[in-house]
């Protein structure tokens, strides 16, 4: 078949997740595209880069940003919006459209989107069961769910024993409130326990903001507050490229995730399970389907037992090896070429 992705948000190519930070949406079209590609099928992503690549048996092209310039294909078997429904208005003959929905669902009942949507008739392709549950309840063609995958740089990462003193890392944002929750449960129940524990956050924006550059107001809290936190353990550490942040996060000890109700694909969350990264999270979002409650992870029902689970786990080997070992089980791996597989055996079904 032939595939067109389409994503209008930050300019990323096939190289880009080995070279530099991105995000786990830019990340899962990455490893998708990749994946199709490698089972036959012809696969385009027009992002916003300038030149075109042709990387891992994928055509990357630029994005249109004008009605004159013709970088995509004029007829494809697929066009996957990712997630914005304007791009499924995009110049070319598709046989049949796809809105990748990562976001919140509740904005597909805008008016705007909800005319665009029954104009263009497309599938709406979830990332997991809980943002299929929460999005509209009827649409014109159907929906589907596709569990995300986890690329090979971060399977192919060997175990290694985590280090001591224990380290805690997390991805929670600054401005949402997790975080602010999260140091929280750090300085309260945490800290005072395992006073050499250490609880590193990746964070581009409070990154920026220790090393003394201009972020957003609301930034700058949070920034004040994790530097006044450093003997507290609490680190902030910057991004890395996948293959680096599989490293740091390899000897590592726990994953903290305090999660949203709207975080439906928890990227951060899969990467730390397939690596053997034990996970504490609040049972929110699309968490209850990325842990296995009790095995590889804990969902907690409130701060007291988020803070007394995060402990047992930076102390307890015995607890630690048993929920690495289940996070890292074969059963519960899934790469992008497991997920492409679901994916064109669904769009194969409708071909037929």
């Amino acid at each position: 078949m032939r595939i067109l992705f389409a994503d209008d948000g930050v300019p990323y190519d096939g190289r880009t997740p080995a070279e530099d930070p991105l995000g786990g949406g830019e990340r899962a079209v990455v490893g998708l595209a990749r994946a199709l590609s490698a089972r036959g099928h012809v696969v385009t992503v027009a992002t916003p880069i300038i030149d075109p690549e042709y990387v891992d048996g994928v055509f990357w092209v630029p994005l249109p940003m004008d009605e004159g310039e013709r970088s995509l294909p004029d007829e494809v078997d697929v066009l996957v919006a990712v997630r914005r429904p304007s791009l499924l208005s995009l110049p070319v003959r598709p046989g049949r459209r796809m809105l990748w929905v990562m976001g919140r669902p509740d904005a597909l009942i805008r008016p705007t989107v909800r005319a665009r949507l029954a104009h263009h008739n497309p599938e709406l392709l979830y990332v997991s069961d809980a943002q299929k549950a929460a999005g509209p309840a009827a649409h014109a063609t159907g929906a589907s769910v596709l569990a995300p995958g986890v690329s090979r740089a971060i399977l192919d990462i060997e175990p290694t024993d985590p280090t001591w003193p224990p380290v805690a890392v997390t991805t929670a944002h600054p401005v949402h409130g997790d975080l602010d929750w999260l140091l929280d449960r750090w300085t309260a129940g945490v800290a005072p326990v395992l006073p050499d524990a250490r609880l590193h956050v990746y964070s581009a924006l409070l990154s920026a903001g220790v090393a003394g550059e201009k972020v957003p107001a609301e930034v700058r809290p949070m920034v004040e507050r994790v530097q006044a936190l450093a003997d507290a353990g609490v680190e902030v550490r910057e991004p890395q490229p996948e293959a680096a942040l599989a490293e740091a996060w390899k000897t590592a000890r726990v994953f903290l995730h305090p999660g949203q109700p709207w975080d439906f694909a928890c990227w951060s969350l899969a990467d730390a399970q397939a690596l053997g990264l034990p996970a504490v999270a609040r049972p929110l979002g699309g968490a209850p389907e990325r842990i296995a409650n009790g095995e590889s992870g804990m969902l907690t029902p409130d701060d007291a037992a988020f803070e007394n689970v995060t402990v047992q786990v930076l102390r307890d080997n015995g607890l630690h090896k048993g929920m690495a070992e289940e996070a890292r089980a074969p059963i519960r791996l899934r790469s992008w070429d497991d997920a492409a597989e679901d994916l064109e055996r669904a769009w194969l079904s409708f071909l037929r």
